[in-house]
């Protein structure tokens, strides 16, 4: 389904910072300044959208692995559920240091994590004591916590998502350290880094409504 300016607009995706918070690189995205705001051109929000589609899609096709990746707390219960509806791993909570630099060592805790949930499904773990369980499912639920968006993840993923880029800084880091990754950034108007126009979407990342259009928007 083809997304109109008007949808930009009723989703509230088109509104930046204040001026004074958005960063020079940002502008040229801009249709102008509004009461100290920074107003994006919707026309380039969907446009960075159609890239977005257009590179998940491929992705999908040739059964690639793809990761979304967000600390945004008022979007976590939410991106559990888009993972699930849409079929990709997600890190909804905390981002564990070195997912992609170092994901051999991360994949070993998520082959426990999985291993930890099938155990809770044995005769074994019913043979433990009532406290024992309860000391074991506490355990298993902090991991679960961080990892059981990609509990399903077996290599390092392919095709990264990350909503706010500028948020996101350390893992932005990571990903121009993988140049075999590609990627995906969501971004407000204070992203401070440079990036290939067919690569970022520059909207209003501090608006649920304007998140939820954006992500379902590249993945229907």
């Amino acid at each position: 389904m083809s997304i109109s300016v008007n949808d930009i607009i009723e989703a509230q995706a088109h509104i930046g910072t204040l001026k004074s918070e958005a960063h020079p690189k940002t502008n040229k995205y801009w249709a102008g300044v509004v009461n100290n705001i920074a107003v994006i051109n919707p026309e380039s929000i969907i446009e960075q959208i159609e890239n977005a589609k257009k590179k998940i899609q491929a992705a999908k096709a040739e059964w690639k692995e793809i990761l979304i990746v967000s600390e945004k707390k008022m979007y976590a219960d939410e991106l559990e559920i888009l993972g699930e509806k849409y079929g990709f791993n997600y890190l909804n909570y905390k981002l564990p240091s070195g997912f992609l630099t170092n994901f051999e060592t991360l994949k070993k805790r998520i082959e426990s994590m999985n291993t930890m949930a099938r155990f809770v499904d044995t005769e074994n773990y019913l043979s433990l004591t009532k406290k024992e369980q309860l000391v074991y499912k506490r355990k298993l639920a902090r991991v679960l916590k961080i990892y059981k968006g990609v509990k399903g993840l077996t290599k390092k993923p392919e095709l990264v998502i990350v909503l706010d880029g500028q948020m996101m800084d350390n893992f932005i880091n990571e990903i121009t350290k993988t140049p075999d990754v590609q990627s995906i950034i969501i971004a407000g108007t204070n992203f401070a880094r440079r990036w290939a126009e067919d690569s970022i979407i520059l909207a209003n990342i501090w608006s649920h409504k304007s998140v939820d259009f954006i992500l379902n928007s590249m993945f229907s």
